[in-house]
Order: C-alpha cells, then structure tokens, then sequence
C-alpha cells in the first residue's frame, strides 16, 4: 500500500492562493484616508466644533475616547489608552486646511515632510502656550532636544527629513525636554508610519511635577499624536493620558488641552517650511 504525500504536490487552487499572498505583501500600500474629507475623519459633531472654536476637546478617565479620528491606526490608540487606564485622558483634534497633493509622489513627499517635522524637536524650544496658573502665555519648553543616553542627556541634532520613499516604518527616539511646568524630563519617542498618516507616542521615562506637587510617575504620562493626509486638510489629534493625584487632575487636564493647541500651533507655522519639501 501506498502513502502519498499530499504535501509535496499541493492542488492548484492552495498553490495561486499562496501566489496571491506573496504579491499582496509586494504591492504598495494602499492609501486609507483618500477621498476622505476632514469631517469624514474627524466625525460630524467634533468637526463643527472645530470650525466654531479652532478645536475640539473632550476630557474624561480614558475609559473610552470620543473624538478618536476614522482611521485604522486610531484604533492602536484606543487599545493602549484602555490598557494604560489612566485617571485623566485629554483628547484635541484640530485641522489644517490644504488640498491633497494629486500627484501620488508628491502626496508621498508630503508624508516625509510631515514625519520630518514631528521628529524636529529642536524646533520646539520656545513655543508658548496659554498657563491656566499665570492666566498668561508662558514658554511651553524652554529646552527642546533629541539625546544620545538617558543618563548623561548629550545633545544631539535633529534627523534629517526623510526622503519620501525612506520614511521610516518605525523608530524609537530619546529626546530631553525642560518644561516650565512639569520639569525637566527625559521622553521616549516611538514612531510609526502608515501609507498616510504618522502616529508619535511619547512616554515619560522620568518623574514629572505639576506646580509644587509630584504629578507623574516614570512612564505613567503618554501622548500620542495622530497626523492623518485627509483630502482637504491635514488632520491633528492628539490624546494625552496620566496618572496623577485627584489634586491636580482638573488643572492638569486644562493645562493639557493647551499644551496640544500651543504644539498645533507649531506644526501650523511650519507648515509653509515642511510643506514647500514637495
């Protein structure tokens, strides 16, 4: 009697599903948010919102978030954040109106060129943003820096920009910030690229204070922002969760909402610099 090894010839039907496999994994990735408007990503109710004030914002524990954009990506966003169960979720979304690129080069260029900013680090040093405390405008960072070691905090230069067919899928960078409000940290930078859109997660390796009171410990703040290419603007969401004493959670969560607008308001200045890199 025989033994045949169905194995060693596979029937036609498993040997093109195989074929179709390997091909899907060589094809370019698809663009998501194409012919996607703003309002589509954003949601109705939020979107209104933003053309009314500038912006949206929901505060609450991060037990769900609300105004989480229409994108796959997102959703890596709103597992973490459940997963983290921070005591304060601070969610913001704003847009900034252009056109998409029609030229597929051209839309990647824009991709690179977002991703080049958000890892300009240096760039932020001297940004202001609107103290809840002071009822003033007050430097957000008065330093700004990517480091070499956690320890010894050497400064190093911004990287380049990438070129649009090297953006990075992914990458982890150590960066020194002096905040006049929550101190001088150490963050952790993780970035991940998608066909049109960039997510950034920072996670404080330090211990940060709010004021005079211990606010966070190490690893317990993270801030994830979302950069989507929608087709008649580019979408900005941003979501900041902690853990921090009941004392400070209301001003924190305030100081929070205006520390996104102050970092949108930075991406939107540069935008004629990183946009004219098409």
């Amino acid at each position: 009697m025989k033994c045949h090894n169905q194995a060693a010839n596979p029937p036609l039907p498993r040997i093109v599903a195989l074929i179709a496999l390997c091909l899907s994994f060589l094809a370019p990735a698809a663009t998501v948010a194409e012919g996607k408007s703003a309002a589509e990503i954003i949601g109705q109710a939020a979107y209104l919102e933003l053309q009314a004030k500038g912006k949206a914002v929901r505060t609450g524990d991060g037990a769900s978030l609300v105004i989480l954009p229409d994108y796959p990506a997102a959703e890596a966003i709103r597992k973490a954040v459940a997963e983290q169960k921070p005591g304060l979720a601070v969610e913001t979304v704003f847009a900034l109106p252009r056109q998409r690129p029609t030229d597929p080069a051209k839309e990647k260029a824009e991709l690179a060129a977002i991703y080049g900013l958000m890892r300009s680090f240096s760039t932020l040093k001297g940004i202001e943003y609107y103290s809840i405390t002071r009822k003033a405008m007050r430097v957000l960072y008065a330093e700004s820096y990517r480091i070499d070691d956690a320890m010894k905090r050497n400064p190093l230069p911004d990287e380049p920009f990438p070129a649009p067919d090297a953006i990075p899928a992914s990458e982890t960078l150590l960066v020194f910030q002096k905040d006049l409000s929550l101190g001088a940290n150490v963050y952790r930078y993780s970035f991940t690229s998608f066909p049109d859109a960039v997510l950034a997660e920072a996670t404080n390796l330090t211990k940060m204070s709010y004021s005079i009171f211990p606010a966070v410990a190490p690893e317990k703040f993270k801030t994830r922002i979302l950069v989507i290419q929608a087709d008649d603007a580019i979408v900005f969401y941003m979501v900041s969760a902690a853990d921090c004493p009941s004392i400070v959670r209301s001003r924190l969560g305030e100081s929070l909402a205006n520390r996104a607008e102050a970092l949108f308001r930075w991406f939107s200045a540069k935008s004629p610099e990183f946009l004219s890199r098409e």
